[in-house]
């Protein structure tokens, strides 16, 4: 009987947390997503416990992928619906086919979707880290911010970068510093273990194995991949009056110059696919600078890139940002794209992958099969881009938005009893779901 409190405190947690995954459902609370160079030390040990919980945590879906695993796999699958261009020459091979009617348009990136998607996955993840401690929140990492990266990458928070492969720019003379993270957080050292079906270059499907990998070199990359980013062009993306533009602008498609002109991102990166490669590092084709040969690590161009923790604070970021720019009184459906004018997916009420009823199949990487990695996702877990305007109905908001109203934080889970109130508030939640404002 002794062993009974673990048992019943591991069922629980599995509880909570699959009721995480598979569903997001609204608080009436509001926590604070906070700049990650304000988090105070606890705040990092409980962000970074929580994410290590999720690792050893067994999945929804399948025992031998965790919880966390899960969400890579989701990331992964959606990039399997469509050949996934690099530089507009590289495409990654399938052995399978997706099917359904999101098949042959990538279901989280390039289009309208891009920041509904992520808004619902990082959510999902939130809830699954507030299954372990309900204080957790994902931080954001504002890139314009020279303080940063000496806060993000040490050993006892998010690790360091990684070493042991230097890498030459061809025709450049620079060296990338980098390779696997050898010892810290998030090494393999540490424990965090990546699986290498999961780790897959976006051009070939070659596993970069089981470590994540970092080049992360801000001082030395090529000139337009510097950091931080400048602060006046990303104060422009917030006066940009369209959605298409705007979601554009924050994915790195394009950018807006001084005259409010908008510029193609064909030299270089932006924003965020930007931040993508200054942490996984990219090495530019000395023929033609403009298009990306090689890409390095699990951050830059990998449909695996969540293997890295440091993914969700970057898109926290894209997703600050957006929610922002919805802030300055564009939160209705009107602010999105015009309906029937993106693809399939994308449309403010069109069924997003994998919360869509099971009406699209994700393919293969390569030769690997994803399906066996994704999370049970309920045939009801239906969300749409129109079920993302509104981030008061998921629970949190940031800490650069005004007039939020007033915060509230969820009591500690510290008993068996914690956890699985948890599980029982996510089941209430559920049901609140459907009436959701559709503003």
């Amino acid at each position: 009987m002794k062993y009974l409190p673990t048992i019943l405190t591991q069922i629980t947690v599995g509880m909570a947390i699959t009721l995480s995954i598979s569903q997001a459902p609204a608080i009436a609370a509001s926590l604070v997503r906070k700049n990650v160079i304000d988090l105070t030390p606890q705040e990092k040990t409980d962000f970074v416990d929580a994410i290590k919980t999720l690792k050893k945590t067994p999945g929804t879906n399948n025992n031998q992928v965790s919880i966390y695993d899960e969400f890579v796999s989701l990331h992964t699958g959606a990039m399997t619906f469509s050949t996934m261009k690099l530089g507009g020459q590289i495409t990654l091979p399938q052995d399978t086919p997706p099917t359904g009617p999101a098949a042959g348009v990538g279901a989280a990136h390039d289009n309208g979707a891009f920041l509904p998607w992520h808004r619902e996955y990082l959510s999902r993840f939130e809830k699954a880290l507030q299954s372990v401690n309900a204080n957790v929140t994902l931080p954001y990492w504002d890139w314009t911010d020279p303080q940063s990266v000496d806060v993000i990458f040490q050993p006892d928070f998010l690790g360091t970068n990684g070493s042991g492969q230097p890498v030459e720019i061809p025709g450049t003379g620079i060296i990338l510093e980098g390779g696997p993270v050898q010892s810290g957080n998030f090494s393999n050292a540490d424990g965090w273990d990546v699986i290498p079906e999961l780790h897959s270059y976006i051009a070939t499907a070659e596993t970069l194995g089981s470590s994540v990998v970092r080049y992360l070199a801000p001082d030395s990359n090529p000139p337009g991949l510097r950091f931080p980013l400048d602060k006046a062009e990303a104060d422009r993306i917030l006066e940009s009056e369209n959605y298409h533009s705007f979601r554009a602008f924050v994915e790195g498609e394009i950018t807006i110059d001084e005259n409010g002109d908008e510029q193609i991102c064909i030299d270089f990166p932006c924003t965020h696919n930007l931040v993508h490669g200054l942490v996984g590092g990219t090495i530019l084709n000395p023929s033609d600078p403009n298009i990306p040969i090689r890409t390095l690590g699990t951050m830059s161009n990998t449909p695996g890139s969540p293997n890295d923790p440091l993914f969700f604070l970057l898109h926290s970021n894209v997703d600050r940002l957006w929610a922002e720019w919805q802030n300055d009184n564009r939160q209705g459906k009107e602010f999105y794209s015009e309906p029937g004018t993106e693809p399939y997916g994308h449309n403010i009420n069109d069924r997003m992958w994998p919360w869509d009823g099971g009406d699209s199949i994700p393919g293969s990487v390569g030769s690997i099969d994803i399906k066996p990695y994704l999370p049970l996702i309920k045939p009801k877990d239906i969300v749409t881009p129109v079920d993302t305007l509104n981030i008061s109905n998921y629970g949190y908001t940031y800490d650069t938005i005004a007039n939020t109203g007033q915060v509230t934080t969820i009591p500690e889970t510290s008993s068996t009893f914690g956890f699985l109130s948890l599980g029982i508030l996510g089941a209430i939640c559920l049901k609140q779901r459907k009436h959701f404002s559709r503003s």
